[in-house]
């Protein structure tokens, strides 16, 4: 897939001088324009092999636009979409990249045939009772399991971790490395 701006921000980042060590500005406001977390080819291929997706706390719309690209069937929810009433604290008020539905946790109830995509739930948010909602079988999450995202609810109960991969978040907590993790739902 061709560089769009976010990979091109970050490549100019990374070699004008080193991305650890960019303005603390820079950084956010790539976070608030696209995502906290870079979706590289190989992990939309990876959250697409799971379609149909249901993605919660979407945000500007970022990985649901690149995933949507690559041909992945997902439906986006944020509480405060970027183009909705309601200001959303972790990203500015801008156009989204697609269409972001407004609706938390709680829209989970209707889409057990999709499986579940956090990324980077903020961690002192409401997400992390996700499950409570999600009767459906596959919970795909990109984060770094407390420190700067939400812990999952119950994840380490009702589910069995089958895969994971690292990912390139903007701002990772030292010694905590971000990555996706896939779930699947244990039987029983």
């Amino acid at each position: 897939m061709g560089a769009d701006q976010f990979s091109q921000s970050l490549e100019m980042l990374d070699s004008g001088r080193r991305l650890a060590a960019a303005g603390a500005d820079d950084l956010l406001m790539l976070a608030q324009s696209y995502a906290y977390v870079f979706p590289c080819d190989t992990t939309l291929a990876m959250l697409a092999s799971l379609g149909p997706l249901v993605e919660i706390g979407a945000g500007t719309g970022y990985w649901a636009h690149r995933l949507r690209s690559i041909g992945a069937d997902i439906v986006a929810y944020d509480q405060a979409p970027v183009d909705g009433e309601r200001a959303n604290r972790y990203h500015l008020r801008t156009k989204p990249w697609t269409h972001v539905a407004q609706g938390d946790q709680a829209v989970l109830s209707g889409h057990a045939d999709r499986a579940l995509f956090l990324c980077w739930p903020p961690l002192y948010s409401s997400l992390g009772d996700c499950l409570t909602h999600y009767s459906g079988d596959t919970v795909a999450y990109i984060g770094d399991g407390g420190y700067r995202t939400a812990r999952l609810d119950h994840l380490h109960e009702a589910f069995t971790k089958v895969a994971s991969a690292p990912v390139r978040a903007l701002d990772p907590y030292p010694g905590f490395p971000a990555q996706l993790t896939i779930w699947k739902r244990t039987a029983g």
